[in-house]
């Protein structure tokens, strides 16, 4: 989803870093991995949503930097977010793994629940996430909705998943996202002013995710 109309939705930009810095990727050892998987056209990445806020908050924070380290690439394909491009690119050269926590916003989120129907990951955490194609021609020629979910094995293959919710979202309606939370049987975190999650600022989710890690 990208923020123009229902095929191009899930990204605002406001300004361009280099092609250098795009490509950083941000680990500590010993530290649990986050994968974050962006919006359509969410590129560069770092300049769209809450991303780039994300990666400094959690390389400054003390809360966060002794226990999390942040993978944040530009995406092949990034306009279209074909599942046939983005989920070998998860796997094969963001490393996502069974220790990994997988960050998805928007078309993000849906690959990431995609992803986590195939292979084990720690948790997943789906932003504004949706499960069907909303009755739209890019999201249907995108590939992740030509079949049903499998949700056994989504739970299956995670230790945790939380969803987060914007009630006034233009482009997901709530009503999609709470069914996809429940079918996930993920936490839901509603947002009752929240949309769809352009702001740069996003606490909330580095919140939900120690306290994942915590219990589990």
């Amino acid at each position: 989803m990208q923020s123009t109309h229902m095929s191009t939705g899930g990204c605002n930009t406001p300004k361009q870093p280099s092609a250098a810095l795009s490509q950083r990727v941000t680990t500590t050892p010993l530290t649990q991995k986050l994968v974050l998987l962006p919006g359509m056209g969410c590129t560069p990445v770092r300049s769209a949503n809450f991303y780039g806020w994300l990666e400094r908050a959690i390389e400054t924070d003390e809360r966060w930097k002794r226990k999390f380290s942040l993978t944040l690439r530009d995406f092949p394909d990034p306009h279209q977010c074909r599942e046939s491009i983005w989920l070998p690119f998860v796997r094969d050269e963001l490393n996502a793994d069974e220790n990994s926590i997988l960050i998805g916003h928007s078309s993000g989120a849906v690959a990431c629940a995609r992803y986590a129907e195939k292979y084990k990951v720690k948790g997943i955490c789906v932003v504004a996430g949706y499960d069907d194609d909303l009755g739209d021609e890019a999201e249907k020629a995108s590939g992740y909705f030509d079949r049903a979910w499998d949700y056994d094995k989504i739970r299956e293959n995670t230790e945790f998943r939380i969803c987060f919710a914007g009630v006034k979202d233009h482009l997901v309606p709530i009503e999609v996202q709470r069914r996809f939370a429940k079918n996930l049987e993920a936490k839901l975190v509603e947002f009752p002013k929240g949309g769809h999650f352009f702001s740069p600022t996003f606490e909330e989710l580095m919140v939900e995710i120690e306290r994942a890690t915590s219990s589990s």
